[in-house]
């Protein structure tokens, strides 16, 4: 479930409905099932104290009151509705500071589908209701091995008395946002697995993983990496944390997974975050370097290796790399390299280089040119990118067109079926810059076939996009028909 745009939509459409008074709150939720009761979803809502209107009430203090409505549906038909007021701290002055406050309910939940919709209203405020709704899914067989949502803490101590936020032993106060701010040290989070004496045995091993990915590759992110083994029992609960004062500002990913002695995956279950560290040096995770297989790397096979990495390296890696090679900080350029691998093979990064700079070296065998690395031409980012293709075409002479290739994937990422077409303008040498290609993120030419018969036809018609019927040309049967 996207909990987080939920929360983000609160944010942003309350605070910027004057309708509503400017109320700003923050909304999130999980699911977890209990043994006896069932399954039942926990809410979890924030008010952000400043922006709610305070009233004199019968007490003659100041107080906010926020009405809040819980429907969950399932078609027509209203199976579970609640609602109830929210009111914030008393206050004995109207412009003394008004601190946030936050509510959490708990509500029996069967499994099943259903339009969840909330609706929060100031009643000290004109104007209607804020509404937000989704679907939520509930789902945790009774016999089989299942996960709770994960819950983001911003606190917890020991239970001393049973509250509407105690947990297996614990006050678990949670974080109701999916944003962390650079002053934020710590990350903490907390699930449940169900069944797993049902699934593997009473008391049989197994274990479970929990780290932090990149949100935009899945890539397991510096050391923030641990696991535990447990015996399994009816519920096992996982309450950990990671130090994030060196995390970089980006997009994540909290990650837990479960696995049995034979490494089997049985469960996985996610949930996004969002960080900002502006103190933080991107990409600069580990310390590890300095004893590491980068440390007896002279400078120019440093500057080389970066170079040769960029064509499978994020946006901001490329960025970051850029600015260091303008640099020369010959550390500083180790330390982002070792980084690098770090992050896609925490623990054999050294093992992860020596497999790609062999990738490297048949792509220069294959395309360099006179003066170009073959890494840097088009034809070898595409090779060092997505690999070998399935199918590759090369026809160095037909009648009309300049020498050209085309290479067809079966599957590139989450797309089916992409192509690229490469050519050679200069006719002579090895460097065939990319003509067009369907793959999103690369050039995408319409009028790829007319630029690449213009060896010997001139188009009369600039805006055509077709010209495919010269004398011996194969290019489209090609593209389309990849063999």
């Amino acid at each position: 479930m996207n909990k987080h745009i939920v929360s983000i939509l609160i944010v942003v459409l309350i605070s910027a409905n004057a309708f509503a008074g400017n109320l700003k709150a923050y909304f999130t939720y999980c699911t977890f099932n209990s043994p006896d009761d069932g399954p039942y979803i926990e809410t979890y809502l924030s008010v952000v104290g400043e922006s709610s209107q305070y009233v004199k009430n019968e007490k003659n203090t100041f107080q906010s009151k926020i009405e809040i409505t819980l429907i969950f549906k399932q078609g027509e038909e209203i199976k579970k509705f609640k609602k109830y007021n929210l009111l914030s701290p008393e206050i004995n002055d109207s412009l003394a500071e008004k601190v946030n406050f936050m509510d959490q309910q708990r509500i029996p939940l069967p499994n099943g589908k259903y339009e969840f919709e909330i609706s929060i209203k100031d009643l000290n405020a004109p104007g209607a209701p804020f509404k937000s709704t989704q679907i939520l899914t509930v789902d945790y067989p009774q016999n089989e091995i299942g996960i709770s949502d994960i819950e983001l803490i911003e606190s917890l101590k020991k239970t001393t008395t049973k509250s509407i936020i105690t947990k297996n032993g614990y006050d678990i106060l949670p974080y109701t946002s999916d944003f962390y701010p650079e002053n934020f040290e710590k990350i903490a989070f907390y699930s449940e697995i169900y069944n797993a004496d049902k699934a593997l045995g009473e008391n049989e091993n197994f274990l479970i993983s929990y780290y932090i990915e990149t949100y935009e590759n899945n890539k397991v992110v510096g050391n923030y990496k641990s696991f535990v083994r447990e015996a399994a029992k009816p519920v096992n609960i996982l309450l950990k944390s990671f130090t994030i004062e060196k995390l970089p500002s980006g997009n994540y990913n909290l990650v837990i997974e479960a696995r049995n002695k034979n490494n089997d995956l049985l469960l996985t279950k996610k949930v996004f975050f969002q960080r900002s560290n502006p103190k933080s040096t991107p990409l600069l995770i580990s310390d590890d370097y300095l004893n590491s297989f980068v440390a007896t790397m002279d400078k120019k096979e440093l500057d080389d290796n970066i170079k040769s990495i960029e064509p499978i390296s994020t946006n901001i890696e490329i960025s970051f790399a850029q600015n260091q090679l303008k640099g020369k900080d010959e550390e500083l350029m180790r330390q982002y390299f070792y980084n690098f691998w770090v992050t896609r093979n925490n623990l054999e990064p050294e093992v992860e280089w020596k497999e790609y700079a062999k990738r490297v070296e048949t792509t220069n065998k294959l395309f360099s040119t006179g003066i170009k690395k073959g890494y840097t031409t088009d034809r070898g980012r595409v090779f060092l990118k997505y690999g070998k293709p399935n199918t590759r075409s090369e026809v160095k002479s037909e009648p009309s067109s300049y020498p050209y290739e085309i290479w067809h994937y079966y599957k590139v990422e989450k797309f089916s079926n992409k192509r690229f077409v490469f050519y050679s303008p200069d006719v002579v040498t090895n460097d065939y810059p990319l003509l067009h290609s369907d793959m999103p993120g690369f050039i995408n030419n319409p009028q790829w076939k007319v630029q690449l018969h213009k060896r010997t036809n001139q188009p009369i018609d600039m805006d055509t996009e077709n010209n495919s019927d010269h004398y011996g040309g194969r290019a489209n049967d090609i593209f389309n028909n990849p063999r």
